[in-house]
Order: C-alpha cells, then structure tokens, then sequence
C-alpha cells in the first residue's frame, strides 16, 4: 500500500511498479499515453452525464403526463426501449 500513496518512482518499493510510474510520468511517450487515457476517460465521463441529464428531462416528461413518448424519444435523444424502461423503473 506504501507504493499506491508515493508521488515519486523513486520512493516506492516494487520496482515493477516504479519503472511502470516512472515510464507514465517521466518519458514523454509515457506522459502521452496517459494524457490520452485520461482524456478518453473524462469524455466517457461526460457522455454518461449527458445521458443520466436526458434521462431525467425524460422521467420528468413522464410524470408531466404532457408528452407523448414518441416526442419524449425525439427531444431526449433517448430509445424508445430507454423511454419504455424508465416507465416500468418508476412506475409511470
């Protein structure tokens, strides 16, 4: 656990793991690599909250009982097997 909590390659223990933090944070390739996941990551991220936001105007659109799910679908961006989902979930 000590070699989890280090900043620096060097003060860790596992040298597997050093040489591994070394290479992400040292070598240029490394610093890419990670910059790379980090923003694939963050993008995945964004996407999922997007969705969970549409979601919610859904569910809220449900429950207004103003919106046919056709329209529902077509503002949400949202399936109409996600639409129909969300209704049985909460019983709208």
């Amino acid at each position: 656990m000590h070699d989890f909590n280090c900043t620096k390659a060097d003060d860790m223990n596992f040298e597997l793991l050093a040489e591994r933090t070394r290479y992400l944070k040292e070598n240029p390739k490394g610093v890419q690599e990670m910059c790379k996941v980090m923003e694939d990551m963050r993008n995945e991220s964004l996407k999922e909250g997007i969705k969970e936001g549409m979601k919610e105007a859904a569910l809220r659109m449900l429950v207004a009982g103003k919106y046919a799910v056709e329209e529902i679908v077509n503002i949400s961006g949202l399936s109409l097997e996600e639409i129909n989902q969300l209704k049985i979930e909460q019983n709208v």
